[in-house]
């Protein structure tokens, strides 16, 4: 290859390993700022601001708000994977419920710093252009935490496990964005329950489609319902902490 496309191609490399550690940086600095301006192009300029960047920065972010939605939850998830990787230990003197359950809590208690507006990114999530992104996201929360748990199936329950799993965090997601119970007793409450519904169903295959399709049938409207979740919730929240 001439020595000058050699070049050109290095240069095309450093200039998107910047490009890239930018845009993480930007990303990192707008999620100090959803809690009060939302999943929103306003968050990714603050973010941009709070650099010294200018605000056309904040176009580097594929996707605008679904972007940051998008790399919100894939921290997450990360984050799960390394906390439960900590307290493998801790898992190991467990029996599969309770690892299941703590994982669960865990994840979902990712989400109280940003809870009054995500129901907004719900929406965005549910919306048709990103839906697939949240469902491979899901896909992967639920078999991190299998795999942390020590699950090593691979025939049908594979899938049943995953699916069951899917449902009771999707449930206890919306659940708890309705909840102002302290430190979200109720909805850990929930969670319990529902957990004691899919072991209560044991192996039956049909009763666990029945209960798994029963708590997702509600995907497909999510982002009408999550919109006016919001707005709901940021009513009631502003009730319960007047200014």
């Amino acid at each position: 290859m001439p020595e000058g496309m050699e070049d050109a191609g290095d240069e095309e490399q450093q200039e998107s390993q910047v490009e890239m550690e930018m845009r993480l940086r930007l990303l990192e600095s707008a999620l100090k700022h959803v809690a009060k301006l939302g999943w929103s192009g306003a968050a990714l300029q603050a973010g941009a601001n709070d650099l010294g960047l200018s605000r056309a920065a904040a176009g580097v972010v594929p996707n605008g708000a679904a972007g940051l939605v998008e790399y919100f939850v894939n921290n997450c998830n990360q984050r799960l994977v390394d906390h439960l990787e900590d307290r493998a230990d801790e898992l190991g003197s467990m029996r599969t419920p309770q690892r299941v359950r703590l994982a669960l809590q865990a994840r979902l208690e990712m989400l109280i710093p940003v809870m009054d507006t995500w129901p907004q990114a719900l929406a965005i999530q549910a919306s048709p252009a990103h839906m697939g992104t949240m469902l491979k996201q899901r896909a992967q929360l639920v078999d991190d935490i299998w795999h942390a748990c020590g699950d090593t199936a691979t025939d049908y329950n594979w899938y049943t496990k995953r699916g069951l799993l899917a449902a009771v965090y999707a449930a206890t997601e919306l659940f708890m964005i309705t909840d102002y119970s302290p430190g979200y007793a109720d909805t850990w409450q929930s969670l319990d329950r529902r957990l004691a519904d899919v072991k209560r169903f044991g192996s039956a295959a049909t009763e666990v489609r029945k209960y798994s399709d029963g708590l997702l049938k509600s995907v497909g409207s999510m982002a009408v319902w999550a919109q006016e979740a919001l707005v709901n919730a940021q009513k009631q929240r502003q009730q319960s902490h007047p200014s």
